[in-house]
């Protein structure tokens, strides 16, 4: 069901968004990928090796850029199908010794760069009727290691961000959804090269974005659905079918 779609993927240069990229190839998508350096994402092209896969040199913080190559893709395809926003940084310093300029930066991209991914590609999905966007998140925020108050803190944004989106999107007629996506610890260069091979993560996206009949703003964990715990008070009403 995913062959032909148009995938699109931030950060594809290296970790989590090179396998995704290789994952959604392997279904038959049509990939383009955005990074900042040239050399990484020729070596994502290089391993994937597939006339299914591009990419372009983008930097998400300079969003008429991303804009314009994002309009760029969407004149050549004709549709974006979906967006990962997967594009981040983990500078590992004490929240003491890092600059507030380090910090500001660090916020920026995993903030703001995911906030202009949106902002681009919107519009798109809005004008075509449908599309999903699943932007990267973690559950760092609510129990953060040593060394990672930048990360932490702008992993706690994406969870209110990515609902936001949604809740002023809703009252539009559209298929168009907006997610959030733990895949959980992976072992890149990010977490020091311990925890989840990013290709198992990468097919659990796959698998979620094969989903159907499902909310218009949801949360992943892996390759499931997270709902938050009821209280008592919903427990009761579901039980007496006053609540669904």
């Amino acid at each position: 069901m995913l062959k032909n779609k148009v995938v699109l993927i931030t950060g594809a240069g290296s970790g989590l968004g090179r396998a995704l990229a290789l994952a959604f190839c392997q279904e038959g998508c049509r990939v383009i990928g955005f990074g900042r350096q040239q050399k990484t994402l020729e070596e994502t092209a290089s391993s994937i090796n597939s006339k299914s896969f591009s990419y372009n040199v983008v930097d998400v913080l300079n969003y008429e850029e991303l804009s314009e190559q994002v309009k760029n893709v969407f004149e050549k395809y004709q549709a974006i199908d979906f967006l990962f926003n997967n594009a981040a940084v983990y500078p590992k310093v004490n929240f003491m010794d890092e600059s507030a300029k380090e910090f500001s930066d660090a916020m920026a991209i995993n903030i703001v760069g995911v906030a202009n991914g949106c902002k681009a590609v919107l519009p798109i999905m809005l004008k075509q009727g449908d599309g999903r966007i699943y932007n990267l998140g973690s559950w760092a925020d609510l129990s953060p290691i040593a060394d990672s108050a930048a990360y932490s803190a702008s992993k706690g944004a994406i969870h209110g961000l990515t609902k936001s989106i949604a809740i002023d999107i809703a009252h539009l007629e559209t298929q168009v959804e907006v997610h959030e996506w733990i895949p959980g610890h992976l072992n890149t260069q990010m977490s020091g090269y311990t925890g989840i091979d990013p290709s198992v993560s990468a097919s659990w996206a796959v698998a979620i974005a094969q989903r159907v009949n499902i909310r218009k703003n949801s949360l992943f964990d892996r390759d499931q659905e997270w709902l938050p715990p009821k209280s008592l008070k919903q427990k009761i009403k579901n039980k007496l079918q006053f609540w669904k």
